[in-house]
């Protein structure tokens, strides 16, 4: 009987021990509802807080320029000043003196100055303070060699652009032009086209060979100057262009970028370099950007020359938005999301074939299509 008794406590005894057990299984699966429900709480909280009815709904996916610290929300009454040149540690300023950067700026990870920034500045006892980078007009900027997710800048606020090419007899080629004209679009930059070293070529500037080459920048209203640095071809109508404006130039090295900036600023004394001889490529001479005010009110930024120019992160409808010569014709198109690469019916490639169109104009669009990131 004792025997009997013993068994059924022993049940009652496991009942209550898998009573209890169920319970606390129960518990930590309401605990982790409730957490997960919090969690779902504060994430709604945080969108209602931070949408406002006035934001395009997709905003967060669109391209913005490179990141820029948050310093620059907001005005200020400080003096405000220009980068001039960027070196470890301190910064020349347009008005002829070296900055430093505010102590609270250098902690923030997305602080960057370029050539071309327009900063406040604080007097100070010692070396006047940067304490706020203003917001960015324009700006110029080419992927990082280090990372290809990441944007370098080269210079910002700038007016236009000046893309140098050397003349050759064996003819140029609009490859780099192309890619320039798309990225500076990008960064709001206007964009003007120097032939420069043209009394290397039999007919000079006006060769007919580099007339058909630059005829279709031409016909889309980029402005074209033939000049040489080293006789002063040219020089007057590209300085007019550029007075009282902020300009850069870009270009491979070895095309003259310094040389011409050495004619329009002979004060500048900027170093220059000749071409290889084995290869034809030129030697880099300018190793850092720097900004200097020419007596006409000129802003001229000097930038490193650029082997390889490339556009970072680009959709296929920002490279076809880049060349406006296609535009007349797409809407006639059979199909609506053609590629005017090789579809049947595309009326882009009907206007190249009867010439409406420049056929290496076309050419490079192919080449900058196939570079994208699939």
């Amino acid at each position: 009987m004792g025997s009997e008794q013993d068994k059924e406590a022993l049940r009652a005894a496991a009942a209550r021990f898998m009573k209890r057990q169920v319970g606390r299984d129960e518990q930590q699966r309401r605990k982790q509802e409730s957490k997960a429900r919090r969690a779902t709480q504060q994430r709604h909280e945080r969108t209602r807080r931070d949408w406002d009815e006035d934001d395009e709904p997709f905003a967060k996916i669109r391209r913005a320029e490179p990141a820029r610290p948050a310093a620059t929300a907001g005005s200020t009454d400080l003096p405000r000043a220009t980068v001039a040149a960027v070196h470890q540690g301190r910064i020349e300023l347009d008005d002829g003196t070296t900055a430093r950067i505010a102590g609270e700026l250098l902690l923030d990870p997305n602080f960057r100055l370029c050539v071309g920034d327009e900063v406040a500045v604080q007097a100070t006892a010692g070396p006047p303070r940067i304490r706020m980078l203003l917001p960015r007009r324009s700006w110029l900027a080419r992927p990082d060699p280090g990372n290809p997710h990441r944007e370098l800048l080269l210079a910002a606020n700038v007016d236009v652009a000046v893309i140098v090419v050397a003349a050759s007899e064996s003819g140029l080629r609009p490859g780099l032009i192309d890619r320039c004209l798309l990225a500076l679009a990008r960064g709001g930059v206007a964009a003007a086209l120097c032939v420069n070293k043209v009394d290397l070529l039999p007919g000079g500037a006006a060769d007919a060979s580099l007339a058909a080459t630059m005829m279709p920048y031409v016909t889309t209203a980029v402005p074209v100057f033939h000049c040489s640095a080293r006789l002063g071809l040219g020089l007057p109508a590209l300085r007019d262009h550029l007075a009282g404006k902020t300009c850069v130039f870009v270009g491979h090295s070895g095309v003259g970028k310094s040389a011409l900036a050495n004619a329009l600023d002979p004060g500048g004394d900027r170093r220059t370099g000749a071409v290889r001889a084995h290869d034809g490529k030129g030697r880099h001479t300018t190793s850092a950007s720097s900004l200097r005010r020419l007596d006409d009110g000129t802003r001229l930024i000097d930038t490193p020359g650029v082997r390889e120019f490339g556009l970072g992160p680009c959709t296929a409808d920002e490279v076809r938005a880049g060349f406006e010569e296609f535009a007349p014709f797409v809407a006639n198109c059979r199909f609506g999301d053609c590629k005017h690469v090789d579809e049947p019916g595309c009326a882009v490639l009907e206007a190249v074939g009867a010439g409406r169109i420049d056929a290496a104009r076309h050419a490079s669009y192919v080449r900058i299509l196939a570079s994208l990131d699939p």
